[in-house]
Parts: structure tokens; sequence; C-alpha cells
């Protein structure tokens, strides 16, 4: 019997111990919901327009052929002699595009292959890339050319960005403190996100390489980009 009693007791005691922590949870959860009863969320933006300083043209050779090795051989030889050109050509980067070949089937049949391939222009200098393309003209397509903002502009832009955003974020705080009597506001989160837009430009359409060696260089504008960033957070009135 005592050994019951015994057993019984520990039985009763973990019930207890397991209702005292029901009750501490049950109490947290209420206090959870009693301090987000007093918690106001909103979100600031600032943005600012930039000019582009950096530019991309994309030039490319595309052929066709029934002979897809001695197509392979004409584009290879045109872009050699481009990318000569380019790396030769000062303030500017130059890598290699895409390559592709692929067959063009007419009624069933492989009548002929079509291959192409890309040279990639970057530079922050607008008139060496015009210059350069001008010259690469001769012999490639221009595929597209974009404007941006350079790695190094869009940082230092966003961190002064980021700076005025946090302030305008603790001055819309100090206004919702006023305006809702509460005496002061712990920040309780709050998330920062960056984003560039560039406006809508139409892409260059391809043109056949021109015969003559001398091609006028397009005549081109940057534009500008706008960089927004947003701060975005919850704080507790007290």
């Amino acid at each position: 019997m005592a050994g019951r009693r015994e057993r019984l007791g520990s039985s009763a005691w973990g019930l207890v111990v397991a209702l005292g922590i029901l009750g501490l949870a049950a109490g947290a959860v209420a206090d959870e919901a009693a301090d987000a009863m007093n918690r106001v969320s909103f979100q600031v933006e600032r943005s600012r327009d930039v000019a582009n300083d950096w530019i991309q043209a994309v030039m490319g050779v595309t052929d066709e052929d029934t002979d897809s090795a001695r197509l392979a051989d004409r584009i290879n030889r045109a872009m050699s002699k481009a990318l000569a050109v380019a790396q030769a050509a000062p303030g500017v980067r130059v890598k290699s595009g895409g390559y592709s070949t692929y067959p063009i089937s007419e009624d069933g049949k492989l009548r002929r292959w079509r291959a192409s391939q890309d040279l990639v222009i970057e530079s922050g200098e607008v008139d060496a890339v015009t210059d350069l393309v001008g010259k690469l003209q001769a012999d490639l397509l221009l595929r597209s050319i974009d404007f941006s903002i350079s790695p190094e502009r869009r940082h230092e832009v966003e961190d002064e960005l980021i700076a005025e955003a946090l302030a305008a974020f603790q001055a819309r705080a100090e206004i919702v403190r006023k305006s809702l009597g509460a005496r002061d506001t712990e920040l309780v989160q709050a998330s920062i996100s960056t984003q560039a837009a560039s406006p809508p430009r139409p892409m260059m359409m391809e043109a056949r390489a021109m015969s003559s060696a001398k091609v006028a260089p397009p005549a081109l504008e940057g534009g500008t980009s706008q960089i927004s960033v947003y701060v975005s957070g919850t704080v507790e009135l007290q």
C-alpha cells in the first residue's frame, strides 16, 4: 500500500509540474499578445535618380552554311579578328559571349547550319565603347547596348540612402509616438532592402555588317536609373 501511495504521489506531483509549465506558457502567450497590441509596423522609402556611368555593348556574328565545319571556321576567324581589335582598344573590358550552332530543317530534311557568337564590351567610358563599336560594325552585328550604374557608384549611393531612410524611419516612429500619446518607443525589428531600376530601353535591332571599314559610331545617351532603399520595421509603444 505504501508503494502504491508513493507512486500516486509521484504521478500527482508530475501533474502539478505539467500544469505549472502550461500556466507559464499561457502567461507568456498572453504577455506576447498584450505586447503585440502596443506594436506598430510601417515602412519608409528613399529614392534617387543617378546618372548611368556604365555601358555594355553586345556585338556578334551570325552565319549559315551547308557544311558545319566550314561554318565554324568562318565564325571563329571573324570572332578572333574582332577580339584582337577589341583587346587593343584602351579603356574597355572585353569578354566572349554565347556561342551556338544549330541545324535548320526544311520539309523534314536538314538543309543547312546556323552559328552565332557574341562579344561583350563593357566600360565606364562611353566614348571608348562607341568608338570600338564603330570599328567592329564593319564585321559584326550590333545586338544591343545597355546603360546602368557601376557597382562602385551604386554601393556609394545605397549607403547614403540607407542613412537617410533610417533617419526617416526614426522620424516616423516619433510621429507615431506623439500621435498615440506614448511615452517612448522601442525598436522590435527592422529590415533594409535596396532596388535599382532603369527606364525601359528599346533593344537595338540587328543589322547586316557594313561592307566599308569606316562606320560611324552610334549616337548614345546614358540617361539615369533610380536607386531605392526601403526600411521596414516594428516599434513598440511604451
